[in-house]
């Protein structure tokens, strides 16, 4: 039996599906996997053409689904949630493979990992360069003790240099793979209203018809951006479009419009979740470009005697999907607050000049990073009571 050590094949289940039908070309069939140390276990025997899949679900079946089955599909193997299974039919004449979304579900919560892990050694990093920077250039140089000491210190930051590295390196890979499953591209859906060229917009600009608005922070409080987007097209201010990285909004001075505004928030939405709203006659105007946080703003006309256009038809849905937002939130940026609340806790008594608090690393620093993190957790969780309340008032 030969065993082979592939680490990140989970990263780009593609290319392990090839590797593994390659593998079996040249005799060496599938017969295991360790999924904790990424190992797979191939018997030798004579060279064969298979085409493998991979699957990853929470309910795992000794059986395979009969439309699998009837497809010439049989089990190779399982390791956990996932499965393996081989076809001996060329690739071209197979009709049915097995459901992905469930690979594409597990990427994007390792993602959420990755992504926090890449924050909070990037963090240390920039602390620890920061720290060198000052000491060596921003103070003149200092004395440094010998110690044997520091070979940790050097040590832990290769460490954390690696892992930053290897944190990047595998989202890239997770995103390709991703991107490739859902058959889209990060999902950069096109508007459908008509946009000028440059010239056209700097003339428009000009006569004080194009008119910009910065709102930083609008994904933190939904109801309230909807409200100012609303407000803005009956003053006769037409949403034209908001900029790639979604903090200036674009408004070209012509007439009152009835526009219905829904700021919505999804984790990683598929193709078909933009084609239900778009077959509803709603159209985005503006959608994120992070896989992390998928903001999408919406918009649908409505004459004067017509009821408000909404997005989900039920309340209770709303509220509950304005829960899992908080929730979301939350996870993701509490453990900053209290990275950055630990931080001063312990830095603060250490800042004795103005140098020391004016330097990169100082704890004024770490206390507006606070401040915009914890305003961020305040808002989307005064977002969500809001809407509760709303909520409460309609079924009273």
């Amino acid at each position: 039996m030969k065993k082979v050590h592939r680490p990140f094949w989970s990263y780009d289940v593609p290319k392990t599906e090839e590797w593994l039908s390659e593998m079996a070309g040249q005799g060496l069939i599938f017969e295991k996997l360790n999924r904790w140390t990424r190992c797979f276990y191939f018997q030798e025997r004579e060279p064969e053409a298979r085409v493998y899949r991979i699957a990853y679900n929470k309910l795992t079946s000794s059986v395979l689904p009969k439309m699998l089955q009837t497809e010439g599909w049989e089990k190779a193997g399982a390791a956990g949630k996932w499965e393996f299974i081989s076809n001996r039919q060329p690739e071209s004449a197979i009709r049915t493979s097995p459901v992905r979304d469930g690979i594409v579900r597990h990427n994007r919560f390792i993602s959420y990992g990755l992504y926090a892990m890449i924050f909070y050694f990037g963090v240390i990093l920039l602390s620890f360069t920061a720290s060198m920077f000052s000491a060596w250039v921003l103070e003149g140089g200092s004395n440094v003790e010998e110690s044997p000491m520091w070979i940790v210190t050097y040590l832990f930051m290769t460490f954390v240099l690696a892992s930053v590295i290897l944190g990047i390196y595998s989202v890239i890979k997770i995103r390709r793979t991703n991107s490739e499953l859902e058959g889209t591209n990060n999902l950069k859906v096109p508007s459908t209203d008509e946009h000028f060229d440059k010239q056209t917009e700097k003339e428009l600009k000009r006569a004080g018809r194009l008119v910009k608005k910065v709102k930083p922070s609008w994904m933190y409080s939904p109801d309230k951006t909807e409200q100012w987007l609303e407000a803005m097209e009956q003053s006769g201010f037409n949403l034209y479009r908001v900029n790639k990285i979604g903090i200036i909004f674009h408004f070209i001075k012509g007439e009152p419009r009835k526009i219905a505004y829904r700021v919505d928030y999804q984790s990683g939405p598929t193709e078909s979740y933009f084609a239900i709203h778009r077959e509803a006659g709603w159209s985005e105007k503006f959608t994120s470009f992070s896989n992390l946080e998928k903001w999408t703003i919406w918009s649908k006309s409505y004459e004067e005697d017509e009821k408000r256009p909404q997005l989900y038809s039920d309340q209770s849905s709303r509220l509950k999907h304005a829960k899992r937002i908080a929730i979301t939130y939350t996870a993701i940026f509490s453990p900053f607050v209290a990275f950055y609340i630990y931080f001063i806790i312990g830095n603060i008594n250490r800042a004795d000049t103005i140098l020391d608090w004016l330097s990169w690393n100082s704890p004024i620093l770490f206390i507006i990073a606070l401040s915009i993190f914890g305003t961020i957790i305040f808002r989307i969780w005064a977002y969500y009571g809001r809407l509760r309340k709303q909520t409460l008032s309609l079924e009273s």
